[in-house]
């Protein structure tokens, strides 16, 4: 072969590695949203409007619909026909958030997919540089909350004493993490393969442990005050999420219970001793007190019991996390 033949063979691979490497990847975004109608299709435009920074990426919009009471889902089924990018899937009912972004990752077909609120609470502008790192090879890319805007004492008091709870019993902090990351797609298929139905997705990602980046981002004080969640909703979020990655709970009344032993017993002799001498304690105050300390404990670690057995009721049970509201539609063959 000659050397010119050998320069034009050369140069034939060099532009094909430019094209392989320089076509356009599409990535997912996945945004649950739960009675957002006053602002979903503002929201929407400015996520596409950062997310299309990014130069070489193609984009498809996965609005997961978690069975709003409002017209949240109609808002985005009308925009969609103008934004060809988006794309809505519509629950039967409220599922919850982890259920809505399980059906994102399913549904999803970009090589990544990127999760975050319909709220505007996780900013947008940081979309190029979650494409950037994860281009740079990074399989996860974590956003990190510096600031959590404005929000009460009580209320920021209630969040720290979660991660610290959070982190004693299971081990894992993820203090300051939030649902806002970016996940390759191999990162998506072994999270998809895992059986568990009821999940805590911040934590899963943080318990795998996968090589990541993180980007630091402040919460918005205007979005802060749109927040969906109650006290109690939030309280109910976080005692299922403990229970969810430890049995940590059920050891300590197991050390509770030898420790009401341990007492019991000493104030069974001392009372046996005291009887010997002449000298028996008043019986009526000491017989409530203990009754009132064992009782209590006793029903405190049989509800501790019980929420683990619901638990596991749940998952054996084997129903689907989500119901797709096309999933029951009927169409014209099944009449």
């Amino acid at each position: 072969m000659c050397p010119f033949d050998s320069l034009f063979i050369v140069s034939l691979l060099g532009v094909y590695n430019k094209m392989k490497y320089n076509k356009p990847c599409l990535v997912t975004l996945i945004i649950p949203a739960y009675n957002e109608s006053e602002s979903i299709i503002d929201s929407l435009k400015e996520i596409l409007k950062n997310a299309r920074k990014a130069p070489d990426v193609d984009y498809e919009l996965l609005l997961i619909d978690d069975g709003s009471n409002d017209d949240t889902g109609k808002k985005v089924e009308i925009f969609s026909r103008i934004e060809s990018a988006i794309n809505l899937i519509s629950f039967t009912r409220n599922f919850g958030k982890e259920a809505a972004i399980q059906a994102g990752m399913e549904n999803a077909k970009g090589s990544a997919v990127i999760i975050m609120d319909a709220d505007l609470q996780h900013p947008p502008e940081l979309i190029p540089e979650m494409i950037r790192l994860w281009r740079a090879g990074m399989p996860v890319v974590e956003t990190v909350k510096q600031d959590r805007g404005q929000e009460s004492i009580f209320k920021k008091m209630q969040v720290k004493l979660f991660y610290q709870i959070f982190k004693w019993f299971a081990g894992i902090d993820i203090e300051g993490l939030s649902d806002y990351k970016l996940l390759d797609r191999k990162v998506i298929n072994l999270y998809l393969k895992w059986p568990e139905k009821d999940r805590f997705f911040r934590g899963l990602i943080s318990w795998a442990q996968f090589p990541s980046a993180r980007l630091p981002f402040k919460v918005s004080h205007s979005t802060r005050n749109r927040s969906k969640w109650s006290r109690l909703k939030l309280v109910s979020y976080a005692v299922n999420n403990i229970s969810n990655f430890s049995a940590m709970p059920l050891h300590i009344f197991s050390i509770i219970g030898v420790a009401m032993l341990v007492f019991g017993i000493s104030i069974g002799a001392i009372s046996l001793y005291q009887k010997l001498i002449g000298h028996a304690i008043g019986g009526f105050t000491t017989v409530n007190l203990l009754i009132i300390l064992i009782g209590g404990t006793q029903l405190l670690g049989l509800g501790i019991i019980g929420h683990y057995i619901v638990k596991i009721y749940q998952e054996v049970k084997g129903r689907p996390s989500y119901i797709i509201n096309s999933d029951v539609e009927v169409s014209d063959n099944d009449q």
